[in-house]
């Protein structure tokens, strides 16, 4: 059987990018080389709480000694940014699953254009490092309020200062932010366009790549997207540990089933792409909806945030 795999960081360094935002230099407590990643590709975290909390590496992927990570403080989120920001002091040992990517560079692309806004240039700073070093053509347009809110500030103006990249900055003011359509233009063969920031910059870059294929663009944001429900049935899922089974109905995810019925799942982006939630089944046939699990963990594991069933139920290893 799968084991859930878990790796063990110590913080070497904090950096301060932005008055609310903190870089975290980890590396392995034992002086061992890093799992490989991809860039595009995030950690998730188990906070000393009990939370999970995905954040994107933002190094570069050529490096197997060392992780970055940059993390936004939200005074009004969910908790996990604050909780960072409390307990990641320099030297502490801190827990995450194996890197994931469900944002990655297209291998077959000409031409790549990155569109960041705010926090959003986390993936897209890695993915910069990535195409440098490939000598890859690409464009970087970042969105932010003002230049003092740019993390990653002297590589953003390095990339601008080569003619690759362009700063766009609102002040805040809806008047004054980038026209999307105008910035990423008419498709091109070979051509793939990637975004990453708050909802709405994303729903911009929505409308501006409508006449796009679909394959050549590539989305990351920070909330869960309201799923279509229509079409999904009810079922029934049994916990093996106790022989209880909990009733999922339509519409109803199996997340919210499990927590109403008092199973405290960890979870982080409830969108499927993080893996946080994945827990393992013995039987049934799940309808797997996400983005985070390989084929082999498949066979063992669902994720409970997205996931239903194609049989009607399925037995948790809970």
């Amino acid at each position: 059987m799968l084991s859930r795999p878990e790796i063990l960081l110590q913080v070497a360094e904090i950096k301060a990018m932005t008055p609310r935002v903190s870089a975290y230099r980890l590396v392995s407590p034992h002086g061992e080389r890093l799992p490989a990643w991809s860039a595009g590709a995030h950690l998730n975290f188990r906070l000393p709480s009990g939370r999970a909390r995905c954040y994107s590496l933002c190094g570069d992927s050529a490096s197997s000694a060392e992780y970055w990570v940059a993390v936004q403080r939200e005074e009004h989120g969910e908790g996990g940014s604050l909780e960072v920001a409390e307990t990641f002091a320099r030297g502490v040992v801190v827990r995450a699953d194996p890197p994931r990517n469900g944002f990655p560079l297209a291998a077959d692309a000409k031409h790549q254009v990155l569109i960041a806004g705010g926090i959003g240039i986390t993936p897209i700073v890695a993915m910069i490092h990535h195409l440098r070093r490939s000598k890859a053509t690409y464009a970087v347009h970042v969105c932010a309020r003002s230049l003092k809110e740019v993390a990653f500030r002297d590589l953003i103006q390095a990339e601008v200062a080569a003619g690759r990249a362009a700063l766009h900055l609102d002040g805040n003011d809806p008047a004054r932010r980038p026209d999307l359509a105008a910035m990423i233009g008419a498709p091109t063969d070979g051509t793939h366009v990637y975004a990453c920031g708050p909802a709405g910059l994303l729903k911009a870059f929505a409308r501006a790549t409508e006449s796009w294929p679909r394959e050549r663009v590539h989305v990351e944001g920070f909330a869960p997207e309201a799923r279509q429900s229509e079409g999904d049935r009810p079922f029934d899922v049994t916990i093996a540990s106790t022989g209880k089974t909990i009733h999922v109905p339509a519409g109803t995810t199996l997340l919210a089933a499990l927590k109403a019925a008092g199973h405290d799942i960890a979870t982080s982006c409830r969108q499927g792409i993080c893996g946080s939630c994945m827990v393992p089944y013995s039987d049934g046939e799940p309808d797997h909806r996400d983005q985070a699990l390989s084929d082999d963990e498949r066979r063992e594991f669902l994720t409970v945030c997205c996931s239903r069933a194609r049989s009607p139920g399925l037995t948790l290893d809970l």
